[in-house]
């Protein structure tokens, strides 16, 4: 083989080897930040049930942009409705709705559109956060992603199905930023954290959504926080913000936690 040749191929390995040192950085980095993440499903968290509650006056009173007042129909309804939430931490959740009477005749298909919008709210919602909860976001890095280092933090990217997916860490290993594109769906999600003694944990998140991708964006915002429930970290309010249409908020009361079997033993 010619010297000049032979001084190519060194090249091109060094360069390799230089690379694969940087991947493995990168993926030894993304390993140990996983860690610092509050992940209740690690420590044997499989579900929780939780009353819920909407001040429904306050709620209507932001739609109609005026005092609603005591005697108006829809919140008199709204007033006998229960309201829970399910969650198994993963998936999308459960909002149940139930109520002992039935609404007003001319009220009954607004009422129906507003059960199925926060219907939606809260499957969104609880999709959003379970991904956080249960490390599917902060991934242990396997043979399914790519990571790689990016500035003074880390890139990871993959596929799952028809979707791909982005996320890029900052240099502390603070999740920024995530986008997942599929056919029917585009979002590029900005969460915020706060620290606590069980890890960080989510405080907020920010979705701007294009569904489908080509369509005009909607930018939603949700905030959360929290309540200790046994030795888990459930949450006992939630705001939802979406950008020129409405604020909705959820307080959830009188949680019930089912534990796997190994951690009742620990």
């Amino acid at each position: 083989m010619p010297r000049k040749t032979r001084f190519l191929v060194a090249l091109a390995c060094l360069s390799c080897m230089s690379l694969s040192a940087q991947d493995k950085e990168a993926r030894n980095r993304l390993a140990a930040a996983h860690a610092q993440y509050y992940t209740p499903t690690a420590s044997g968290l499989k579900s929780f049930h939780c009353d819920a509650s909407i001040d429904w006056k306050a709620m209507l009173s932001r739609f109609a942009g005026t005092d609603i007042p005591d005697d108006n129909p829809a919140l008199k309804f709204l007033q006998t409705v229960h309201l829970a939430v399910n969650d198994d931490l993963h998936g999308t959740g459960e909002l149940e709705w139930t109520s002992t009477v039935e609404p007003p005749d001319d009220r009954k298909a607004g009422m129906q559109q507003m059960q199925d919008g926060l219907q939606t709210m809260i499957a969104g919602f609880f999709q959003s956060w379970n991904a956080y909860m249960n490390g599917s976001m902060v991934p242990l890095p396997d043979q399914t992603v790519t990571v790689t280092k990016s500035g003074d933090g880390v890139h990871l990217s993959g596929t799952s199905k028809d979707s791909t997916f982005d996320e890029d860490y900052d240099k502390n290993m603070l999740l920024t930023q995530a986008l997942v594109l599929s056919p029917s769906l585009k979002v590029l999600a900005k969460p915020t954290y706060t620290g606590t003694t069980d890890g960080l944990i989510l405080s907020s998140l920010t979705s701007l959504v294009h569904q489908p991708p080509t369509a005009p964006e909607v930018e939603a915002t949700f905030r959360v926080e929290y309540a200790k429930v046994d030795s888990y970290q459930i949450p006992s309010h939630v705001v939802f913000d979406i950008k020129n249409t409405g604020m909705f908020e959820f307080s959830f009361s009188a949680c019930k936690v089912t534990v796997a079997d190994w951690a009742k033993k620990n």
